[in-house]
């Protein structure tokens, strides 16, 4: 589930015209970008510990709350994601997402082998402390409600390397500009990517005459510790995002 948010857009544009998807995991959206370029404030921590360093793997206890907004959603999405356990080569994950009617309650494990890292290995819902298998396409169309699609890529504008602020943590990332065609309007799309960040893609938005279509950011990233044994039941991980409110 590494790289859900953007990376699929970022390469299709890369190569050309053609259909785009800003995906998200999720990755979010909305207040002041908590993507940090330069001399912006930094994005807030969890309460529970700083941000780790964000170069490194990730570890058990380690999560990202990822918030999309803009005009294409009714009202804004957040996607949580926190790391329960590595089970050899694949990486587990609960996932809560929460699109303003219902919260979504998943467990994803994803795959951490070189040749196959980040592919979906298997999905299962959370229902009343019950783990209940989920087709991997129907997690697919759960996340696309993360997503907006570009009709076409008209133009990369430009390209610059900035600096990331990400809690305590500060990392290289890439910020490139593209005319985009959406629902046939003309509009900008800017994403911020980096090699650094283990959860994926840092930020993304399309705006078109002063709206903003689509807004994909971090609200916060953390780790916390937790010395308690595995529960004979799912407990699924919970947005902190009504702290930040």
């Amino acid at each position: 589930m590494n790289r859900i948010l953007l990376s699929a857009l970022v390469s299709m544009l890369a190569v050309g015209c053609g259909k785009a998807a800003v995906q998200t995991h999720a990755a979010a959206p909305e207040k002041a970008a908590p993507v940090v370029v330069e001399e912006r404030p930094a994005i807030a921590t969890t309460r529970e510990a700083p941000a780790k360093n964000a170069d490194k793997p990730r570890e058990v206890g380690d999560y990202v709350v990822y918030r999309f907004s803009g005009s294409f959603q009714k009202a804004p999405i957040t996607l949580t994601e926190r790391v329960i356990a590595h089970d050899k080569d694949a990486l587990v994950l609960d996932v809560v997402l929460d699109d303003g009617q219902k919260k979504h309650e998943l467990r994803v494990r994803t795959s951490e082998a070189q040749a196959t890292q980040g592919e979906i290995l298997s999905v299962e819902r959370i229902e009343k402390g019950n783990l209940v298998p989920m087709a991997t396409a129907d997690y697919e169309a759960l996340m696309a409600k993360t997503m907006l699609i570009a009709d076409s890529n008209e133009a990369e504008l430009g390209s610059e390397e900035v600096t990331v602020a990400l809690g305590d943590a500060k990392i290289p990332a890439r910020q490139t500009s593209f005319r985009v065609k959406v629902g046939g309007r003309d509009a900008t799309m800017r994403t911020v990517v980096s090699e650094k960040f283990p959860w994926g893609d840092v930020a993304g938005e399309i705006a078109a005459d002063g709206d903003v279509l689509y807004r994909a950011e971090i609200v916060t990233v953390g780790h916390q510790e937790t010395t308690a044994k595995p529960a004979t039941t799912p407990v699924v991980a919970e947005s902190d995002y009504d702290d930040y409110e």
